[in-house]
């Protein structure tokens, strides 16, 4: 199959330069510390992504309001700086999805119809820089956790993967207490990105969150957004680290 044929057919996407400035989208390689600190991220997963071959991560957070969506959307503006890559970006997020309006695009319609296998991946696909391609999603979706959990689900994204071959997938997703949402998605994962808000999250959350995900994916990384970090909230993110890292020497 062509791959790069198919990839260079998607449609463009039309963003607003005030709403990638309002939301904090840092869209090229400019010189400043934000920017580093992103392509910083992405080159310390890179092995990490390599040596276990993850292309499908997840981003998620213990809590609603952690910046989920951000570190997503900067983390794949990086990674699709890289000349060779082909980076796809969805909107997991079905009950309160928020790419579009950050992108300031107007989303193809509901990421739901993708989902049923109504509508084809070429219909929802939008391409931003070449490099990125965006599933963004019109309106929230009733009885979500469901329609992730359906085998439908995993068609469509298996049949994306195929025609378009892309060399990273990231996935927005809902917050991990609370709701089976993010957990119904877990089969369609190979790992997580988990960010952690230290103006807003406890060390018990965190717990929380990392106890749900044993067992169910890999956790890739912890990411700390925002704010001073209380000190056990670091010492509960350091232990995560810390386990993780014990966990692949044992592999």
């Amino acid at each position: 199959m062509d791959h790069a044929r198919h990839w260079a057919e998607i449609r463009p996407l039309r963003t607003d330069p005030a709403s990638l400035k309002r939301y904090k989208l840092f869209t090229d390689s400019r010189d400043d510390d934000i920017t580093r600190r992103f392509d910083l991220l992405r080159t310390l997963l890179a092995g990490t992504l390599e040596e276990n071959g993850i292309l499908r991560l997840g981003v998620s957070a213990p809590t609603e309001g952690s910046g989920t969506s951000f570190i997503a959307a900067n983390l794949a503006l990086s990674m699709a700086r890289r000349p060779s890559a082909r980076v796809v970006l969805a909107d997991m997020n079905l009950r309160k999805p928020g790419l579009a309006r950050m992108f300031g695009a107007n989303a193809p319609g509901p990421l739901s119809e993708f989902l049923a296998g109504n509508h084809s991946a070429s219909d929802h696909l939008r391409s931003y820089h070449g490099n990125l391609a965006l599933l963004l999603n019109s309106q929230p979706s009733q009885g979500s956790a469901e329609l992730l959990q359906e085998q439908s689900t995993a068609v469509a994204l298996g049949n994306l993967r195929r025609k378009f071959s892309p060399t990273i997938e990231i996935y927005d997703l809902p917050p991990i207490l609370g709701r089976d949402d993010t957990l119904s998605f877990m089969p369609q994962l190979d790992g997580i990105l988990l960010v952690a808000d230290g103006t807003r999250n406890t060390a018990a959350q965190l717990r929380e969150a990392e106890e749900l995900l044993n067992g169910r994916t890999r956790l890739v990384a912890v990411v700390l957004n925002r704010g001073e970090i209380r000190k056990s909230l670091n010492d509960i993110v350091q232990g995560i680290r810390d386990r993780w890292f014990r966990g692949r020497k044992r592999r």
